[in-house]
């Protein structure tokens, strides 16, 4: 079995443990009971995200066996698994919605991994372009299940909710933007052209557009504004594990 297995199961548990926490807390009526509940949240979704760093690592490591999207999505389970500074009010229905990204992509990467455990062909070396991808594909993560969490915000309680909602899906429109100018310029000084028409470039493209869409939202329609991120993030995530084993010209 390889390495990376017990370290991405244990993580995968880990995030279940707190999501399960995370709803169990809140029904606790007693304010300090439910501070420690909260803490106790956070430092599982480090402690995980600390474990899927080093699966991660060992899954992109020459001697392991494992190919196709598992150190992809496992990396990307990485980013999101990390918590968030609240500085609303989440109904309790809602607090579990942060996690759910990193324990689906945990568990994807998880599945990949057993069923490829057994592979002869390792997953070759990283590419600078399929790590930018995975990174936009972690960020993204951690945009939705943020995104996510503001349903569950109440209408009372929106002030001063948007400024620390902002940095994950700038940084994931961000680095998506550099991603998709860097392989624009590099076809244009190789081949003279600024567009192959490839499909793993429609497909860079498309998701470009669907974050210049949300990103371009009014800020005001905090709902409206979450739905288009979570739209886009998801594209985006089926981008980076589908097409980040295909090379982007870099």
């Amino acid at each position: 079995m390889s390495a990376v297995v017990p370290f991405t199961g244990l993580a995968c548990g880990a995030l279940l443990a707190a999501a399960g926490l995370a709803l169990w807390g809140e029904n606790r009526q007693d304010t300090s009971t439910l501070d420690r509940m909260r803490a106790t949240v956070r430092v599982i979704r480090w402690v995980a995200g600390a474990l899927l760093i080093v699966g991660a690592l060992l899954a992109w490591e020459g001697r392991s066996n494992l190919s196709g999207a598992a150190p992809h999505l496992i990396l990307m389970a990485a980013l999101a698994a990390p918590p968030e500074i609240h500085r609303h009010r989440l109904a309790r229905w809602a607090r579990v919605l942060p996690i759910l990204p990193a324990v689906g992509l945990a568990g994807a990467g998880l599945i990949w991994a057993l069923g490829t455990a057994e592979a002869s062909a390792g997953s070759g070396p990283i590419t600078p372009s399929q790590l930018a991808l995975t990174i936009c594909g972690g960020l993204a993560a951690r945009a939705l299940g943020m995104a996510a969490g503001t349903f569950g915000i109440a209408e009372g309680d929106v002030a001063g909710s948007t400024p620390h909602l902002e940095w994950p899906p700038t940084a994931a429109y961000g680095l998506l933007t550099l991603i998709v100018g860097g392989t624009l310029l590099a076809n244009l000084w190789q081949r003279g052209w600024a567009w192959d028409g490839t499909a793993s470039e429609r497909s860079l493209a498309g998701v470009w557009l669907a974050w210049t869409a949300a990103w371009t939202t009014p800020r005001r329609s905090r709902r409206l504004r979450a739905a288009f991120i979570i739209v886009a993030a998801l594209l985006l995530i089926v981008l980076a594990a589908g097409y980040s084993m295909i090379e982007i010209h870099s």
